[in-house]
């Protein structure tokens, strides 16, 4: 049996023992520790994140689909600017016309009060001017037969010492097809003749038919009417 001296050497070695089999393992369980670290250190983390889906504000594609609405977008303004264009190019068109016709109208209705005028108002003393200044704006069948007329007509106003001035009161185009019109002027004469050495007011409704040459109206027909 053993004694309580080798009991206490038994002891002794065994605790020697172990703490010099602890002290040795120190070494080797740092040195796995560090290998396992370095070793997870060279491996790529772990993540348990999702991959990041796409926005659905933003699908896939959405650039070059962006650009293609932009693009549309663009196209629908220019036509739309164009057709308001091409709009306002026609209105003007009309409306330049428009205008162009009335001026016109205006022009045939002035020429006819002028031929009216000049129809009633005639001085014995410079007939001739006055009658040539009838021709002058006249045209047609009117102009050939006040030509045809023109002697006899200044000798019976010479005759009878006449002397005419006539006044517009009222007048008003009543056919216009932009080459010929129609016109209706009121006139009020006063005649002084030798029958009449005092004069008296005479009252004339004349419709005449105007045409248009070279850009200017001209009586070609003159009707005396109730």
């Amino acid at each position: 049996m053993p004694t309580w001296e080798d009991g206490v050497v038994d002891d002794d070695v065994d605790a020697t023992t172990d703490t010099a089999t602890t002290e040795a393992g120190l070494p080797a369980r740092d040195e796995a520790r560090d290998a396992d670290e370095r070793a997870t250190a060279v491996l790529p983390a772990a993540t348990d994140a999702e991959p990041a889906e796409e926005s659905p504000d933003e699908p896939a594609g959405s650039g070059p689909l962006l650009r293609g609405r932009g693009l549309a977008g663009l196209v629908a303004l220019l036509v739309v600017a164009v057709l308001l264009f091409a709009a306002a190019v026609t209105a003007g068109v009309f409306w330049l016309h428009g205008q162009t016709a009335r001026a016109d109208r205006e022009n045939a209705l002035s020429a006819a009060r002028q031929t009216a005028v000049n129809l009633t108002t005639i001085d014995f003393n410079h007939a001739e001017d006055d009658v040539r200044r009838v021709l002058d704006g006249s045209t047609g069948d009117f102009g050939g037969l006040f030509t045809q007329n023109l002697d006899s007509y200044v000798g019976v106003v010479k005759d009878g010492q006449v002397v005419t001035a006539g006044e517009v009161t009222e007048a008003g185009i009543d056919k216009y097809d932009g080459n010929t019109a129609s016109a209706v002027v009121a006139v009020k004469t006063t005649v002084k003749n030798k029958t009449v050495p005092n004069g008296e007011q005479r009252f004339y409704r004349l419709v005449e038919q105007m045409e248009k040459h070279d850009g200017r109206w001209l009586v070609s027909r003159v009707e005396f009417v109730p």
